[in-house]
């Protein structure tokens, strides 16, 4: 070592101790190097956080010259301090050093900042989790506004998708359907990019590379779907280019569903890598389930108020067999109109002959999602009864594709059902849904129908648009349960209890339904007439 160098570093440190003696006693790593960053004097700490020798003065040095490479130049042109931080890979640590010219060479103060660096990670993922739950409650207050405001479905989509790219949590959304007939994934809506789906391979085979990603996935298991990290999963290879060329590293697919039916797949993307944990799965999870319910509604008030429906004809051929039912074969049951009173359950209301209605009650016994009878009134030979049903496959189906049954018997232990559904409806996808619940299903007609009378089908449009979707469900299950019959043949009470509500409530709910109607026939002259421009 140069001895006017270790003279003066000598005598800049008062008593007998050396420098390297005096520097060991610095909590941090401190070390100097001459101008031509060679003649290293460096302290124990140094040393320990490498993983090197002390007396190995040159593989310290070295190590520190690859360590923060150009750092000490920098320092040494500039005449400013430099701070740098690297990973040393021998130590598994992240060192950060602070360099800056001196008289004679060049210093640095080494320390360990691996504890701190994950410390702020986990508190900008922290951060970073709080904001993304944040833009996914964003996203559900804009989809209720628009489905308050009355939207259709492609503005309910177009609202998730630019709120969702609006957002700093992502890059871009969109959102597809399924064509039944070919299988093929079409775009409908998408915000922050621009004919995304139709550039890139998507598919619902398993078979296909294009179907085992996210959105394949997705559609199949009707389950929510991410890679976070798109460059490391085996799974998105076929989408690895576009993830580069678009600078994302998460990617998410939000089957849209409502019971059982599928609607499409909300697919987004995150700039960062492990961006959907389980929190913000949890929250963006539901974002597909708001959607799906939002479009159901919309798809049963247009079957409800649409000019033309199609209506579709079933029949299950020895339907009671199926179940184990008693034998109905000279008997008919009339099911005569479905209410649905949550996600899980039904009311069904119908008719059978006195005679009858026993193997009515024994079969409530057999089917599985037949959970009770109740006789609502008996006279003229004939039973008047009220089914409870949970999460009846049938209906759930006709449910999700936005319509609703019109009529349904019993005859001769067959089962025949007549649904209602929008004019748009793909009518292979709903019949390929029931016979996956009942293969024995035979779709035996179907016809295009309007409404029999124009100013009661304007009168029902209106009164639609008007009742609150709890109001028409409590209508309704009071007028078939004969709430309105004289003598009534179920009492306010009796009605409630069925709908699990308080008495109070369900008063509510009626009058202020009531008062609606009756509104509508005096202050809606033009509804009930049909739009006639005739004067008395």
């Amino acid at each position: 070592m140069d001895e006017d160098r270790r003279s003066i570093e000598t005598d800049s440190f008062p008593g007998d101790e050396g420098v390297e003696a005096v520097l060991d006693r610095i909590p941090d790593g401190v070390y100097e190097f001459d101008t031509e960053l060679r003649n290293l004097v460096a302290n124990e700490q140094v040393s320990e956080l490498l993983g090197t020798e002390r007396a190995g003065d040159e593989a310290t040095g070295e190590a520190l010259r690859s360590l923060f490479d150009g750092a000490h130049e920098r320092a040494l042109e500039r005449r400013v301090p430099v701070t740098v931080e690297a990973y040393h890979s021998p130590t598994d640590t992240r060192l950060e050093a602070r360099i800056a010219a001196s008289r004679i060479g060049v210093t640095g103060t080494v320390r360990d900042v691996t504890e701190r660096r994950a410390r702020e990670r986990r508190f900008e993922r922290q951060r970073d989790r709080m904001e993304a739950l944040n833009n996914v409650y964003t996203v559900m207050r804009a989809i209720n506004d628009a489905i308050v405001t009355g939207s259709a479905r492609d503005e309910l989509e177009r609202v998730t998708c630019e709120t969702l790219a609006d957002t700093s949590s992502y890059e871009f959304a969109f959102v597809a359907a399924i064509d039944s007939k070919t299988g093929d994934v079409i775009q409908r809506v998408e915000a922050g990019i621009e004919g995304y789906v139709e550039s890139i391979p998507l598919s619902t085979d398993p078979n296909e590379p294009a179907g085992r990603g996210p959105a394949g996935r997705a559609i199949r298991t009707q389950q929510l779907q991410v890679s976070n990290d798109v460059f490391t999963d085996p799974d998105f290879e076929p989408w690895r280019e576009d993830a580069y060329e678009r600078g994302y590293q998460s990617a998410a697919a939000i089957p849209i569903v409502h019971s059982g039916g599928l609607y499409g797949v909300l697919g987004v993307t995150s700039a960062h890598r492990h961006a959907f944990t389980a929190e913000v799965r949890e929250g963006i999870g539901q974002l597909g389930e708001i959607l799906g319910h939002a479009i159901a509604a919309l798809e049963r008030k247009r079957a409800l108020m649409g000019d033309e429906l199609i209506e579709l004809e079933y029949e299950i051929r020895n339907a009671v067999d199926i179940f184990d039912g008693p034998p109905m074969a000279d008997q008919y049951v009339s099911f005569e109109r479905v209410v649905q009173i949550d996600e899980e359950r039904f009311l069904e209301y119908g008719v059978a002959a006195v005679e009858a209605f026993p193997n009515v009650e024994e079969l409530t016994e057999c089917v599985p999602h037949w959970e009770d009878v109740a006789v609502l009134d008996e006279s003229a030979g004939e039973v008047t009864f009220e089914l409870t049903i949970t999460s009846p496959p049938m209906f759930s189906v006709v449910a999700a594709h936005g319509g609703y049954v019109e009529s349904a018997a019993i005859n001769g232990g067959d089962y025949t059902m007549t649904i209602h559904l929008p004019k748009s409806t793909d009518v292979r996808a709903v019949t390929e849904a029931i016979q996956s619940v009942y293969p024995k299903a035979t779709n035996i007609a179907r016809r295009q129908v309007r409404p029999s009378n124009e100013s009661i089908a304007q009168i029902q449009d209106h009164l639609y648009g008007v009742l609150t979707e709890r109001q028409r469900t409590v209508l309704e299950t009071a007028y078939y349960a004969g709430f309105f019959n004289w003598p009534r043949n179920s009492s306010g009470e009796d009605v409630a209890t069925t709908l699990e509500i308080t008495p109070a409530t369900f008063h509510e709910h009626l009058r202020s339904a009531q008062q609606k109607i009756v509104e509508a026939v005096f202050n809606e002259p033009d509804t009930t007439r049909g739009g006639s421009d005739r004067t008395e």
